[in-house]
């Protein structure tokens, strides 16, 4: 007799752990894309959050005025 039970069972498609995220404790699963800060696992979306920066230009003028405004002040 053809024993088919094993065949006819869904298979596992649940991704598998692998680590957890830093910041926010998210399960990062297997193929999943993350990032490694001084041995700290960060998924990508933390990072963003907390590491992503806009270059921008520095207006010089404008901090020493707002630095002669405060010496001003006090």
């Amino acid at each position: 007799m053809l024993d088919d039970r094993q065949y006819l069972e869904p298979p596992n498609n649940e991704a598998e752990k692998v680590l957890k995220c830093y910041f926010c404790n998210e399960w990062i699963y297997n193929g999943d894309e993350y990032y490694s800060l001084d041995d700290l696992s960060c998924c990508e979306d933390c990072l963003n959050l907390h590491y992503k920066q806009t270059a921008e230009p520095i207006d010089y003028e404008a901090e020493l005025a707002d630095l002669e405004y405060s010496e001003i002040k006090e």
